[in-house]
């Protein structure tokens, strides 16, 4: 079982029992370590079923998944609890509903779904004068903090920032009204389950009981919230093992908390700590620049130096170019003679903000290459696609007011604004929730007869779609012919939306709809149900980008993360990019403010995505509404090992002359071999 491995990931798979931390440096094999030693764990006579493995996203776990088949085979494979946290805290609800007093049919929102919670509150505060035009997406991120920390309504403190302030005021009431919807958010899958198993002690042991062994990748993202599932599990042996790189936590705006990795032996007692600090991935150069960064880092550290097993290679190349457009030329043309002749390596272009790529897009395009975007748009985001969701959504839970809101007037059937505010005015005399309203539309004074009937046949229809959904029935053929009832296909037609044809765009819904069937011939054998479908596309975010297929990867940093890459280009190495200005002018409505540290990881997480080439650039200066600004080198390029890095331009580009040379080394990376005047180079 521990052949082919080193020292340091012998001695973690061999671990007994007790908590274990591995500290996992980038390319140091964490997977195979996490992997084999679940495998000797149930080799050694574990019961698989007693095994509760977590990652962050459903890709990793099904990473995890597929390693583990040639281990302990797939019968057994299937048998271990391997999830996300999001997805276990789902099966928790659901096992737990009725100790956590929730509908049956409760919905899972997703970012969208909330945001139109908030926005519908923030609408009503303003019409009673108590509040101004705000951001929404700024005070949801507000009360996804207070979630992510374990508080409580009642427990968030005052603030003097008016976006706190709010924040406060409506996160009871947000609570309040999903509730009502029988909705809860992601952040609920988790923080449910802590306040139940915190609450009663016969729910945790219960559910300790359930767990030999607790193992957890990516620990270094874990929010406080998480941090407390994890010990609520822990049995008391603290067989709790975790993976993690603390150089790695770059987190910190989605409420993940360094500090839990930093004091993992504060909250497991007497915990082993093991190191893997060799480097499979990239080559010696990398590494070396690697190290040198975050080497400089000035914030607490576990400590550990990565060690390259791939030694040569190419030297780290460091461009600096005139501006953004001669940076983007650069890269275009770097990728193109990089794939010449049929060559194929995989390319990543990486970048902190996504406004860096629209204009080495333009060059990319202009070389005639494909590339592909990480974090571009998403299936679930498209229009057509949400809506026939929310029509879908509506079937399973008739409370959910989100989605019955976004299809009541879609398509048209006479359900206009005047309407909805006579049906609002209703639910609030009569102190009923919207759906209920919408049932008595017949009884709502001033409504058309027309559009009372077009009420009516809606919630008929919904009713009689659940029914048929109830009924154990085949899912997909349902929801075509509800699609179709619907007329959806003909309104599209009606009208392109983004430039695309209404064929385009009725193309998604009958792929959503081939989701279905495919979900239908999966599962097979088990208990099948449209609410288990839409649970699981809600839950599967981090899959349902479209498939672009293309040997260059666009991505932020914050994207990149997990990834590797043959080469790598990390563009926009300036102050104020890389490290973001958000780290010294933090504005009032954000609710996190990265410090220089965490860039400095952010820095590292990138250089440590490449294997073979990286490409640190940077421009000299930028043009801003007419005047041009001068744009310092990152503070993350000073003290880059001269031996391991090359100055470097493109032949076409402007030769430099000595004493330029001399004042760019000595600016760049202040070193004195550099300011000698060596010549830049060449291709």
């Amino acid at each position: 079982m521990s052949q082919g491995l080193n020292p340091s990931q012998r001695a973690a798979v061999e671990h007994g029992d007790g908590p274990l931390l591995i500290l996992a440096g980038a390319g140091s094999g964490k997977t195979r370590v996490i992997t084999q030693r679940i495998a000797r764990l149930v080799q050694g006579g574990v019961a698989p079923d007693r095994i509760l493995a977590v990652s962050f996203t459903n890709k990793a776990a099904e990473e995890m998944s597929e390693r583990m088949h040639p281990l302990i085979g797939k019968s057994r494979t299937g048998k271990l609890w391997m999830s996300t946290f999001h997805s276990f805290g789902l099966r928790f609800l659901k096992e737990e509903q009725k100790a956590l007093k929730l509908t049956s049919r409760f919905s899972v929102f997703d970012q969208g779904d909330t945001l139109g919670v908030i926005k519908e509150i923030l609408r009503e505060l303003r019409q009673a004068g108590a509040a101004r035009k705000l951001d929404p997406a700024a005070i949801l991120a507000r009360i996804s903090s207070y979630k992510n920390a374990s508080l409580a309504p009642d427990a968030v403190p005052e603030s003097d920032f008016e976006y706190d302030d709010i924040a406060r005021e409506v996160y009871p009431e947000y609570e309040a009204r999903m509730r009502a919807m029988g909705a809860v958010d992601f952040d609920d899958l988790v923080l449910l389950p802590v306040r139940a198993l915190t609450r009663s002690e016969a729910l945790r042991k219960a559910w300790r009981g359930r767990f030999d062994h607790v193992l957890v990748d990516e620990f270094q993202d874990t929010s406080t919230v998480q941090l407390g599932l994890i010990r609520a599990l822990g049995n008391e042996r603290g067989n709790v093992c975790v993976v993690g790189d603390d150089d790695q936590s770059i987190y910190g705006w989605r409420g993940a908390d360094v500090s839990n990795i930093l004091d993992f032996d504060k909250h497991f007692a007497g915990a082993t700590v093991v190191k893997l600090e060799e480097s499979y991935r990239s080559r010696e150069a990398v590494v070396a620049v690697a190290n040198a960064a975050i080497g400089r880092a000035q914030g607490r550290r576990l400590g550990k130096v990565l060690r390259a097993v791939r030694m040569g290679g190419d030297k780290v190349r460091v461009c600096v170019c005139e501006d953004a457009a001669a940076e983007a030329k650069l890269v275009a043309k770097e990728i193109r003679e990089a794939l010449k002749d049929g060559a194929r390596p995989e390319v990543a272009v990486l970048y902190r903000s996504n406004l860096q790529a629209r204009i080495v897009e333009e060059e990319l395009r202009v070389e005639g290459l494909q590339y592909k975007l990480v974090g571009g748009t998403q299936f679930f985001d498209r229009k057509e696609v949400k809506d026939v969701a929310a029509y879908l959504r509506l079937v399973v839970n008739p409370l959910d007011e989100i989605s019955l809101r976004r299809i009541l007037n879609y398509p048209a059937r006479g359900l206009g604004t005047k309407t909805v505010e006579r049906i609002e005015a209703h639910a609030e005399a009569h102190a009923v929730p919207f759906a209920k309203a919408l049932e008595q539309i017949s009884f709502i004074e001033g409504v058309p007869d027309a559009s009372k009937r077009a009420g009516q046949e809606l919630m008929s229809m919904l009713s009689r779609y659940r029914e048929r959904f109830d009924g154990g029935g085949p899912l997909a053929p349902a929801a075509r012919e509800m699609v179709e009832q619907l007329g959806i296909r003909a309104d599209l037609a009606e009208a392109a939306e983004g430039g695309e044809s209404g064929a385009v765009r009725f193309g998604n819904v009958e792929h959503l709809m081939s989701w279905i069937d495919r979900y239908e011939k999966k599962e097979a054998r088990t208990k099948r149900s449209l609410q288990n479908f839409l649970e699981r596309v809600t839950l599967r975010g981090d899959q349902q980008q479209e498939e672009q297929p293309a040997s260059i990867t666009m991505s932020t940093l914050h994207g990149a993360k997990g990834l590797e890459f043959d080469i790598v280009f990390l563009i926009g190495c300036v102050e104020g990019q890389l490290p973001h200005s958000r780290t010294t002018d933090p504005k009032l409505t954000e609710v996190y403010a990265p410090d220089v540290e965490e860039e400095r990881r952010l820095f590292y997480v990138g250089v440590t995505r490449a294997r073979d080439r990286l490409y640190l650039t940077r421009p000299k200066r930028r043009m801003l509404r007419g005047v041009v600004t001068e744009l310092h080198p990152s503070r993350f390029l000073e003290g880059l090992p001269e031996e391991h890095i090359e100055l470097y331009e493109r032949l076409e580009t402007k030769e430099l002359a000595t004493n330029e040379l001399a004042e760019l080394g000595r600016e760049f990376l202040q070193k004195r071999a550099l300011a000698k005047g060596a010549p830049p180079v060449r291709r």
